[in-house]
């Protein structure tokens, strides 16, 4: 059986090397086109992240990596998975995390060793029902030839289930949280399977590969489908939003690109960028100065500048916790 592990993980890694396309040579650029073809159909917002240069620029962790341990964002999450996994950040490509209505957020490691990732999985298990461990379960089972690890347990008051799932040089894994109930298992269960569809072909995938593409570079990067009654920063509107955000020193540039509903929506949207009336540029803890901007049919396209609290409010507007 193992070895038809190995051929799934080496068919699933092949698949996750031949999606995307377009090249890029800046240091610290995220692809995002590239990742966003990895998630399956359903999902509705990705964020990837340089987490090695993040974590690796002193004034970056402490200025936004520090505050989105606070707001438990889940960039958090993702650097205490690689914590615990006891993974070389500063060998790892890039992280990302992505959501979708009715299912569980996954976030994808990429660079991280299938034997390294997997023994540390196996440690879990040995934790199970130790004395004092909050660990509750563990359990391995295989879907295509491809092993996904189940793990849960009550940490402090509140109880949480993870699915792993490590591929050859790659992890994803999906969590969910008890809050006020039990975490949602087979909602879990679900988005696994979509997930390990996906990177066995047959599952459609993410579908805003243009809107990530526009956005393509920046230390972090962002997509998402528009849910005008949930998402912020937001116009009226508003169908696609992507920016990607680069770091100068304690500051940065952000550049975003948003596709609205018509043309006039979208020029309506520009005139309050012009009159510093929009809620991109200002918003909760989130505030920018526009630098630049254009227009061309129902397509958006600006810059602003803010400083390091301005990314950290942005990044959980966007993708809150």
């Amino acid at each position: 059986m193992f070895s038809r592990v190995l051929f799934g993980l080496a068919l699933a890694s092949a698949l996750v090397v031949g999606v995307g396309g377009v090249g890029w040579t800046q240091s610290n650029a995220v692809k995002l086109d590239e990742i966003v073809v990895q998630y399956p159909e359903g999902y509705t917002r990705v964020l990837g992240a340089d987490i090695a240069f993040l974590l690796g620029d002193a004034t970056l962790r402490e200025g936004v990596m520090g505050p989105l341990g606070a707001a438990r964002h889940p960039l958090n999450g993702i650097r205490q998975s690689i914590e615990l996994l006891r993974l070389d950040v500063q060998k790892l490509p890039w992280v990302a995390h992505g959501a979708g209505p009715n299912l569980s957020s996954f976030s994808i490691i990429d660079g991280a060793p299938f034997p390294q990732t997997f023994g540390a999985l196996q440690g879990l298990k040995a934790a199970v029902g130790a004395p004092n461990s909050p660990y509750k379960h563990w359990d391995l089972i295989e879907i295509d030839g491809i092993p996904v690890v189940f793990v849960g347990g009550v940490f402090g008051p509140i109880p949480i289930e993870w699915a792993y799932i490590p591929l050859a040089r790659q992890l994803w894994f999906g969590t969910e949280i008890g809050l006020g109930a039990p975490p949602n298992r087979d909602r879990l269960k679900a988005s696994v399977e979509r997930v390990v569809g996906r990177l066995t072909g047959r599952v459609g995938v993410f579908d805003e590969f243009i809107a990530a593409y526009a956005t393509h570079g920046g230390s972090i990067a962002f997509v998402r489908r528009t849910d005008a009654t949930k998402d912020k920063p937001v116009e009226p509107s508003e169908e696609v939003m992507s920016y990607a955000v680069f770091f100068e020193g304690t500051t940065a540039r952000v550049r975003f690109e948003i596709r609205f509903t018509s043309e006039s929506a979208a020029q309506a949207a520009l005139s309050n960028l012009a009159a510093g009336k929009s809620s991109y540029l200002a918003q909760d803890l989130y505030r920018a100065e526009l630098v630049d901007r254009k227009l061309s049919g129902r397509v958006l396209d600006f810059e602003v500048r803010t400083d390091l609290r301005g990314v950290v409010g942005l990044l959980i507007l966007t993708m809150p916790s």
